[in-house]
Order: structure tokens, then C-alpha cells, then sequence
């Protein structure tokens, strides 16, 4: 086989070729690990006694808007696109579409893998669509070997080997009011890695000028190789070290546990360090080998995407007032002047929330401190106006 020019490896590389892309270098770290997942599929396992498991992945990057979230994105789409015989589902995918593609698939003989990719996820999940995509891909979501679906016409669809990645993006503000409790404890979203970053690491206003003949090069090297993982196949090994350091763990890892609305991540997170373990093992080499460097590697990046992931889900409650809060503020810190009038308000959420809930978001406000509320005369009419406070830090 031809050997591989990316060094020390496939994700260190990535992280050289975006180092002067604005986005934090977690999103392309994580991009980078959902583009080797969709490049490798069901080629790779790991034996679990009564299952198999797979290194698919579902990421979603979240980020304020202007983040950049959807340029780091695409520069990983569009290295995987340089691989043949990718099937790749941009913007809104639709339940339908996988149903009937997946049957036509497997009639076929070839395997039901395919890579979702959406620069924005409430795309992906539009309200149209959204239950019944919800229930395909948590369904999904193990890479079964064989799975039936009855259609509505009373016919019958039979997958087979059946392997989906996703990787999209989303602002907390459409995580909050797109994201249901039912969807969080129903498990779907504790399917996710939410690679959430609300402070940027760099400021380069014309990149541009840095894509030299090196980078460009960089980025040859990374379609090269990951060309070449691409091509492996065969079981996965786990070293007798890394077994018992990864046995010790696995006995105390609910002391992990503390966010409820985690608790679905973290009732997976044995099987998902098993995962990334095998997507680092992919990016150094071909052995197939899981060795205690790579389980400890795989533990650093996800307790580091940790500690900031319930911050994703800060507004995702049953309570509409709690649930908007964080986007009514941000409506407001954003405004011409930090202020909005209280009719521009209800007006920008019609469909959202009524005055009752707008009073009682208002006033969670007033009382953290957040905002004034203000009357401005205008003629015989009086508007409420409200005003981010000037000492006010998020």
C-alpha cells in the first residue's frame, strides 16, 4: 500500500491546514474525527460480544452566529467530497428520501451507508420532517446489520448494513427552541457530540493571503491519505493495558453523571470512547490497534467538549419563558443600541410567544440585572422599551 504523507497524523495535519481559518480549533477537531468516520463507514468494528460497534458519528458544532461554524464545516465536506463513491445528503435531508434511498440501496446489493451534512441543523430538521428523521436516525444510529420498515401503504423496506454519520451546525438560540425535552430524554440528542466554543481564538481578517503553495499542498496530503484509510478494513484490537485502564474506568464512570440532560450522552460514552478511540487509531496508522495513548487521547477530547456541552442546552426546558429567555436577550444585546422596543419584540416572535410569556421573560431579566425596562411618549402613544444594563457580562 502507498504509505502516508500526513505526520504525526490525519488530525493533527486537518489541524496544521485550518490553522488560519477563524473557527476555535475544537470544531476542526472534531470535524476532522466526522470526516474520517464517513470516509471509513462499516469497514472498521469492534467486537462487543452481542453487537458490533461501529466508528460513525453524530456532531453537531454549535456557536453563536458569525461564528464561522459552516465555513469549517464545508472545509471538511469538501475534502470528503474528493473521495469516490461518498454518498453525501446535504441541507434537508428528509425521512422520505432515506426510506426510499436505503430501500433502492439494499435491492441493489450495496450497503446503506451515507454521511448527512447540514450547515444548519434547524435545515435538517425542519418542522415538516423533523418527528419522523428524529425516529430514523435514533433508530439508526447503532449501524445495524439488518432493520425492517413498514410503509404506510402496508409494503415492507429491509435495510441492509446500514452506516450514518451527520455533521451539522446550530446556534444555542435554535437548540433552545428547536430541541423538545421529549427529544433530550427520548435519547436522540444523547446521540450527539455537541462541540459547543462562544469565544473566538483568532482574528484573521483576510485569510486568504495564507493559502499558499505549502497549505494548499496540506491539503493534497489529506485527501491522499484519507484515501488510503479509506481502504481498511478488518476488527479492531485493544491492547491488554488500555483493557485494563478502560475496565477501571468504565466501573466509575457514572461519577461522571451530573447534568440530567447529559444523562443520555453519558449512558453511551462507554461505546463512544470506543469510537473515537478507533477514529484516532485510524488518523495515526493502519494497524487497527487501540492502545492505552490513544484511549487516554480519546478521554482528553471528550472531557474537554464536555465541560462546555450543557452550556448548548442552557435554554432547553418545558417553560417557554425559560426556554426564550436566552434568545430574547440576545434579540436585545444585539439590537441597534442594545435596546428594542417591546412591540418589535412580540412582533419577531409571533408564532414563538405571547405578552404573558414576554412579561415573565422580562422580568427573569430585570431581576439578574440583565436589562431596563424603559417608556419612551411618543405623540399620545407610549412604548416599553428595553435596555441591555451597561454593566451587564454574560
Amino acid at each position: 500500500m502507498t504509505s502516508r504523507r500526513c505526520s504525526p497524523n490525519w488530525v493533527e495535519t486537518y489541524l496544521e491546514y485550518t490553522r488560519f481559518q477563524n473557527a476555535p480549533p475544537r470544531y476542526h477537531i472534531w470535524i476532522a474525527l466526522s470526516i474520517i468516520a464517513s470516509a471509513i463507514q462499516r469497514r472498521v468494528r469492534m467486537h462487543r460480544g452481542f453487537y458490533s460497534l461501529y466508528p460513525n458519528l453524530y456532531t453537531c458544532i454549535i456557536g453563536p452566529s458569525g461564528f464561522t461554524k459552516s465555513t469549517a464545516a464545508d472545509i471538511g465536506s469538501e475534502i470528503l467530497a474528493e473521495l469516490p463513491d461518498i454518498e453525501m445528503i446535504s441541507g434537508r435531508a428528509t425521512s422520505w428520501y432515506l426510506l426510499d434511498w436505503f430501500g433502492k440501496a439494499s435491492a441493489s446489493g450495496i450497503d446503506c451507508v451515507c454521511t448527512i451534512y447540514a450547515s444548519e441543523m434547524k435545515s435538517l430538521l425542519g418542522d415538516l420532517n423533523k418527528t419522523e428523521l428524529v425516529t430514523l436516525l435514533t433508530d439508526l444510529y447503532t449501524s445495524p446489520n439488518k432493520k425492517d420498515y413498514h410503509t404506510k401503504g402496508g409494503g415492507k423496506l429491509t435495510f441492509k448494513n446500514v452506516c450514518i454519520n451527520v455533521l451539522c451546525c446550530s446556534t444555542p438560540e435554535w437548540l433552545t427552541t428547536g430541541t423538545s425535552t421529549d427529544e433530550i430524554h427520548g435519547g436522540f440528542t444523547g446521540r450527539f457530540i455537541f462541540v459547543f466554543a462562544d469565544t473566538g481564538e483568532r482574528a484573521i481578517a483576510f485569510p486568504e493571503d495564507f493559502m499558499t503553495a505549502e497549505i494548499l499542498k496540506i491539503k493534497q496530503d489529506l485527501i491522499h491519505d484519507l484515501k488510503l484509510i479509506r481502504l481498511l478494513k478488518g476488527d479492531f484490537y485493544i491492547t491488554d493495558q488500555a483493557k485494563a485502564e478502560y475496565i477501571y474506568w468504565y466501573g466509575k464512570r457514572k461519577d461522571e453523571w451530573g447534568d440530567e440532560r447529559l444523562a443520555g450522552y453519558f449512558s453511551r460514552k462507554g461505546d463512544l470512547v470506543l469510537k473515537i478511540s478507533m477514529l484516532l487509531s485510524l488518523a495515526h496508522d493502519d494497524s487497527l490497534v487501540i492502545d492505552e495513548n490513544i484511549l487516554h487521547l480519546a478521554w482528553k477530547l471528550l472531557t474537554k467538549v464536555e465541560q462546555q456541552m450543557g452550556d448548548a442546552f442552557s435554554g432547553v426546558v418545558s417553560d417557554p419563558a425559560l426556554k426564550y429567555k436566552d434568545a430574547v436577550m440576545s434579540q436585545i444585546a444585539r439590537a441597534p443600541g442594545q435596546e428594542v422596543s417591546r412591540s418589535a419584540i412580540l412582533k419577531k416572535n409571533w408564532t414563538k410567544f405571547d405578552g404573558v410569556v414576554l412579561d415573565r421573560i422580562v422580568a427573569n431579566l430585570i431581576d439578574a440585572h440583565a436589562i431596563d425596562r424603559v417608556t419612551q411618549a411618543h405623540g399620545r402613544e407610549i412604548d416599553i422599551i428595553y435596555r441591555v444594563k451597561s454593566n451587564w457580562k454574560v
